[in-house]
């Protein structure tokens, strides 16, 4: 009876620590999210992009995947990046970035920042983080949420060869992305960029090399089947 006892009222503390945990970090991102995320956004990105036809081409672009109300604007910091808080569609490109790549890198870039709204990555990241609040000791979720990072960059990077038929620009776009220098950006910022120069278990993007590849695979299958029988 007295290990029944005892079984049961650790079950019921770890239970609690449990619910408590995640409803302090439930609370703490949403908290973030109101009022955290806004500030820091209006602090990354400035007014709209002046370019025209860089409007024209996002507007395409969201007309072709089927997104709406997204805001195109200047980013103050990093190279390119789209959040969506809910009620809110960014996607930020820096002018370096623009005057630094051809027209079709920019569409490539552009198109693959719309497929993080798409897929509604920011949800699926915030989950992965969440849980690695909610259990911060857990080396295993740590692993999860870089990993849950990695797979979103190159879904994105799929679905942006989907529409524009351009895999070899965007492969490009990264290389010239990732001999830039970046200066870090930790916190609720890290891991929004295009690209970045970081590699290993905890990195929140997929390594260079396996990333072009990837697109350089892309190209190739589509030359081959657009080759007649």
């Amino acid at each position: 009876m007295y290990e029944w006892q005892s079984q049961r009222v650790i079950r019921l503390v770890f239970g609690s620590s449990l619910v408590a945990s995640i409803g302090i970090s439930s609370l703490m991102s949403l908290i973030a999210r109101r009022y955290a995320f806004p500030r820091m956004l209006g602090g990354m990105i400035a007014g709209t992009f002046s370019s025209s036809r860089l409007s024209e081409t996002c507007a395409e672009l969201c007309n072709k995947m089927g997104i709406k109300g997204v805001d195109l604007r200047e980013a103050r910091v990093g190279n390119a990046f789209s959040l969506d808080n809910g009620s809110w569609k960014v996607v930020a490109v820096s002018p370096e970035l623009v005057s630094s790549m051809s027209p079709a890198e920019v569409e490539a870039v552009i198109a693959h920042e719309i497929s993080h709204l798409k897929n509604k990555d920011s949800r699926e990241k915030g989950l992965a983080r969440l849980a690695k609040l909610a259990f911060v000791f857990d080396p295993v979720l740590h692993l999860v949420e870089a990993a849950v990072h990695r797979e979103r960059e190159l879904l994105a990077d799929q679905l942006s060869v989907e529409y524009t038929q351009k895999p070899l620009a965007l492969a490009s776009a990264l290389l010239k992305v990732h001999s830039a220098f970046h200066a870090p950006l930790p916190g609720p910022g890290a891991g929004l960029f295009v690209g970045r120069k970081t590699r290993g278990l905890l990195s929140r993007y997929p390594d260079l090399d396996r990333r072009v590849q990837l697109l350089i695979d892309m190209d190739r299958e589509m030359k081959t089947q657009t080759i007649p029988a």
